[in-house]
C-alpha cells in the first residue's frame, strides 16, 4: 500500500507548479495526495483546509465548486475516464472550469483510486467563442458581398472552397470535387484560355492574379465573376499553393454593358439627328441670306425669328457633336502641359474681359509646373471657369480670382476659387449646373453649356470636379487629375 501511495505522489508533484488544481483519492474517496492550487481552491470553497486521508464524500455533495466531482470519481472508479465542464459565476462574471477524472491503477492494472484535473479554461472557451462568431460574420459578409474564398493545393491540385463559392459557381459542395481542370469546365469555353494564362503568368511572373471571366452554372445560365488571389512559394521558390476570392459581379458587368449600349445609342442618335436636320437647317440660314430686308415690316419680324431660331438649332447640333468628340478622347494625345503657358493662353483670351471689369487674377501653382492632359481642354477648362467668376461677379465689387495647384496623394489638385455671388448649393443643384444647359442663375446671358463643357473636359483627362460656393462669398471649383499610370512614362 505503501508504494502505492508513493505513486500516487510523485503524480501529483509533478503537476504540482501547475496553476490547475489537482488532487487523487482512493477507492473509499479519502484524499491521497494534492497540490497548492487544490488547497486553494479548497479553502475558498469550504472555509477549511484540506487533510491527507480526509473523506471527499460529503466536500462533493455540499460545496458547490466540486459539485460534479461525486458522479466523475464515480465513474473513473468503474475504470471510465470523463471530463465535464462546470459554469461558476465570480463578481458577475462567468467562468468556466474543465474537470477531468481519471482511473488510478497500480502495477496489476487495478484501480486503486481516481486523480482529478481541474483547470479554468475561460479564456480558451472565450477565444472559440470570439472564434466561431467570427466564422459566423465572415460567412454573413461573403453572403452579401456574393464573394467566396479559395485555396488551391498545387501538389495535390486539390481546391478548397468556402461554402458561398459553391453558390457562386452553383455547384453542390457534397458532390462536386473541386480540382483545377474541374474548375475549367464551369469557365465559358471562350474565356478558358485566357483564364489559364492569367494563372499562369501570376505564378510564373509572381504577379496578382487578378481577372474577370464568365462560367456557365446549371441550365446554361452564364455568370461574370471576378478573381483575385496569388501564389505563395518555398524556401527554394517553387509554388505550392494559391489563394484568393472570387465575387459574382454579374449584376454590375451586365449593368455596365447596358450603360454603354445606351451610350451608343444616343450617340448614335445623335449623328443621326445631327446629319438629318443639318441639311434643312443650312437651308433655312441660306434662304434667310436671300430675303429682301425692309420691303415688309410682318414679314421682316417673321423671317427674323425664323432665322434666329435656325441659328439656335444650328448650334445646338455643334454642341452635342462636339460634347460627343470629347467624350472620345484619346490617351495617346495626352502630354505634359505647362501651366505657365496655358495661364498665358486663358490670360490672352480674356483680357478684354479683365480690363472691361477690372478683374484680378492672381496665379500661385506652387511647386506644380505640369499637368498631364490636353491643353486645348485645360485651356478651356480654365477660361471657363475664369469668365464665369467674371460674369456672376457681386455688384459693386470687382471680380478676384485665385488660382492654385498642389500635388496630392492621388495626383494634382487645381483650384479656381473667386469672391462672385456664390450660390446655395444643394447636392442636386451641385449636380444640375454641370449638366447640359444647366444655369448657375437666371441673371446673365448664356445657355448654360460651359460647366457643361468644362466637366466634360475634366472626365476626357480622367479627372473630376467639385465645387464649393457660399451666397454673397464666392465659389471655388477643385479639379482632381490621377496620377500620371506606368504605362504613360
Amino acid at each position: 500500500m505503501e508504494e502505492k501511495q508513493i505513486h500516487i505522489n510523485n503524480a501529483v508533484e509533478a503537476m504540482a507548479q501547475k496553476d490547475d488544481a489537482i488532487w487523487s483519492m482512493d477507492r473509499d474517496y479519502r484524499l491521497s495526495a494534492y497540490n497548492a492550487s487544490f488547497a486553494k481552491r479548497f479553502r475558498e470553497a469550504t472555509e477549511i483546509l484540506p487533510e491527507l486521508g480526509m473523506d471527499l464524500r460529503s466536500i462533493y455533495d455540499n460545496a458547490p465548486f466540486f459539485s460534479n466531482c461525486g458522479p466523475g470519481c464515480s465513474k473513473a472508479l468503474e475504470r471510465y475516464a470523463t471530463t465535464s465542464l462546470h459554469t461558476f459565476y465570480k463578481k458577475g462574471h462567468a467562468r468556466v472550469h474543465e474537470f477531468s477524472f481519471q482511473p488510478f491503477t497500480d502495477g496489476t492494472g487495478e484501480v486503486v483510486g481516481c486523480c482529478v484535473w481541474q483547470k479554468d479554461i475561460t479564456r480558451e472557451m472565450d477565444n472559440v467563442h470570439k472564434l466561431r462568431e467570427s466564422e459566423i460574420k465572415y460567412k454573413e459578409a461573403q453572403e452579401i458581398t456574393n464573394v467566396g474564398h479559395w485555396n488551391w493545393d498545387m501538389k495535390e491540385d486539390r481546391l478548397i472552397w468556402s461554402e458561398q463559392l459553391y453558390r457562386v459557381f452553383g455547384q453542390d459542395s457534397t458532390k462536386f470535387k473541386a480540382t483545377f481542370e474541374s474548375l475549367l469546365d464551369i469557365i465559358h469555353p471562350e474565356d478558358r484560355e485566357a483564364f489559364a494564362s492569367n494563372v499562369a503568368n501570376s505564378i510564373r511572373s509572381k504577379v496578382p492574379h487578378d481577372m474577370v471571366h464568365r462560367i456557365i452554372v446549371g441550365e446554361g445560365e452564364v455568370r461574370y465573376v471576378h478573381e483575385k488571389g496569388r501564389a505563395y512559394f518555398d524556401v527554394h521558390g517553387n509554388p505550392y499553393r494559391m489563394s484568393g476570392t472570387t465575387q459574382d459581379v454579374t449584376k454590375e458587368v451586365l449593368a455596365n454593358h447596358q450603360i454603354l449600349q445606351q451610350n451608343t445609342e444616343l450617340q448614335n442618335f445623335i449623328r443621326i439627328i445631327s446629319h438629318n436636320l443639318r441639311a434643312p437647317i443650312s437651308n433655312l440660314l441660306m434662304l434667310t441670306k436671300f430675303y429682301e430686308w425692309g420691303t415688309h415690316s410682318d414679314n421682316d419680324d417673321l423671317v427674323k425669328k425664323l432665322e434666329v431660331t435656325a441659328q439656335a438649332l444650328d448650334q445646338t447640333m455643334k454642341d452635342l457633336n462636339f460634347s460627343l468628340s470629347l467624350k472620345r478622347a484619346d490617351r495617346e494625345q495626352f502630354r505634359n502641359i505647362s501651366l505657365k503657358e496655358v495661364i498665358k493662353d486663358v490670360e490672352g483670351l480674356l483680357s478684354e474681359d479683365v480690363h472691361r471689369t477690372g478683374s484680378g487674377i492672381h496665379v500661385d501653382f506652387g511647386s506644380v509646373e505640369h499637368i498631364f492632359g490636353i491643353k486645348s481642354y485645360l485651356v478651356n477648362i480654365l477660361y471657363n471657369l475664369i469668365l464665369n467668376a467674371i460674369n456672376y461677379s457681386r455688384e459693386g465689387v470687382p471680380p478676384v480670382v485665385h488660382l492654385t495647384a498642389e500635388h496630392t496623394d492621388a495626383g494634382t489638385s487645381l483650384r479656381v476659387a473667386d469672391n462672385g455671388m456664390g450660390m446655395e448649393l444643394s447636392p442636386e443643384k451641385e449636380r444640375k449646373i454641370f449638366d447640359m444647359y444647366g444655369r448657375l442663375s437666371g441673371a446673365t446671358e448664356g445657355k448654360g453649356l460651359g460647366l457643361y463643357l468644362v466637366k466634360t473636359q475634366v472626365e476626357a483627362m480622367d479627372g473630376r470636379i467639385e465645387v464649393e460656393s457660399e451666397k454673397g462669398v464666392g465659389s471655388t471649383f477643385s479639379l482632381h487629375f490621377a496620377k500620371r499610370s506606368p504605362t504613360d512614362l
